[in-house]
């Protein structure tokens, strides 16, 4: 009987037909599951788990997708209405000519601070000509500035599934293992390119296609304890020609130092045609594996390094809890360095002067240490 059926799959047109009931199938069980775990999250919304999270995304305005800036800003006001209490933001060598996207997202998301990485960094760092964004060295970069207990690495154009959010509410984050380290299986879901800005509950359920789940995980979700974070030293930061893989590396490193790998539900990718898995190209960078694993970042001094830097970021706690510096904050005015943590001088069509920001190589894992020059 199963063979006959077998056959009369094959036959032209009903073959069409059933793959039709089979994606229609997958896409109504996808909505039904993530309308069930939407309720529940808003049933179940815990604000010391918000507090207890800082999502680290990178970029630079260079048109990687034609509505890169609204997709980060869906994305980053998803996660932060449902989970995220802090976002820090890194701009990695922005192109000459082009606007800042860092000054946009500080206005409009008071619990996000951003930092830029100037080209001459990248230049210094980088060996791969069709490579622009060095993204792991750049979530070093933000990785080392988070200052929750639990440290989110993920993309501009990733927003979490809600059995994620509700897995991880109902882990209680402030009580979990540190050395839990937390991964996902990544769906791609439908986003309309140039015409949407916002990610809503029926935006989420948009479903295109599931990337089987891989402990290890993927590079748009890894939840980890800063306390993890600080142990692996970040991802590594001798691949300097490379881009893929480099997220699963990072995992590995993990393992090798002690965590234990969860899954914790899913990540949606908003869908787009340069992503690696539409077609490899050049851009994507060399392919990293985890032979060599664990490796190593960093040095003496630079833990010295480290030592001062968390001595600023605790000033800038202090500094952070004035009432003149929380009211600039809430205006939106406050482009933040390392350093002095002052507001920084707009000026109309203008963001930040180029030349104002160095980062010097060789901070531990997030290599490098965003520093104001002088104006």
């Amino acid at each position: 009987m199963s063979t006959t059926l077998g056959g009369i799959r094959n036959i032209p047109g009903i073959r069409g037909a059933a793959y039709r009931l089979e994606r229609l199938r997958q896409r109504a069980s996808f909505a039904l599951r993530g309308a069930g775990y939407y309720a529940l999250a808003r049933a179940r919304r815990d604000p010391s788990a918000r507090a207890a999270v800082t999502a680290v995304t990178v970029g630079r305005n260079d048109d990687y997708m034609a509505d890169f800036r609204q997709r980060l800003h869906a994305t980053i006001e998803w996660n932060m209405r449902h989970l995220v209490g802090e976002y820090v933001f890194v701009e990695w060598n922005p192109p000459a000519g082009r606007d800042l996207l860092a000054y946009g997202l500080t206005e409009r998301f008071k619990n996000l601070r951003a930092y830029v990485v100037p080209a001459e960094t990248h230049r210094a760092i980088n060996r791969n000509p069709h490579v622009e964004l060095l993204e792991y060295h750049a979530k070093n970069v933000g990785i080392r500035r988070a200052r929750t207990p639990w440290v989110l690495a993920t993309n501009a154009d990733a927003a979490l599934g809600m059995d994620t959010v509700n897995r991880l509410l109902g882990a209680r984050l402030d009580t979990l293992d540190t050395g839990v380290a937390w991964t996902t299986e990544r769906v791609d879901i439908n986003w309309r390119e140039n015409e949407q800005t916002r990610l809503t509950l029926l935006g989420s359920m948009r479903y295109h296609r599931v990337i089987p789940y891989d402990p290890l995980g993927t590079g748009e979700f890894i939840l980890a304890s800063r306390e993890m974070w600080a142990r692996t030293r970040g991802y590594d930061e001798s691949l300097v020609r490379h881009k893929i893989g480099c997220d699963v590396r990072g995992t590995a490193q993990m393992l090798e130092h002690g965590a234990r790998i969860d899954k914790a539900g899913v990540v949606l990718h908003l869908r787009h045609p340069s992503s690696c898995v539409e077609g490899v190209r050049p851009h994507h960078g060399e392919m990293a594996t985890v032979e060599g694993v664990p490796y190593h970042n960093g040095t003496k001094e630079n833990d010295k390094r480290d030592e001062r830097t968390d001595s600023r970021r605790r000033r800038a706690d202090r500094l952070d809890a004035r009432p003149d510096a929380r009211r600039a904050r809430a205006r939106g005015r406050v482009a933040r360095s390392e350093v002095g943590l002052r507001p920084a001088p707009r000026r109309p069509g203008r963001a930040v002067r180029r030349g104002g920001s160095r980062l010097v190589p060789g901070v531990g894992h997030g290599r490098g240490e965003v520093h104001r020059g002088s104006r």
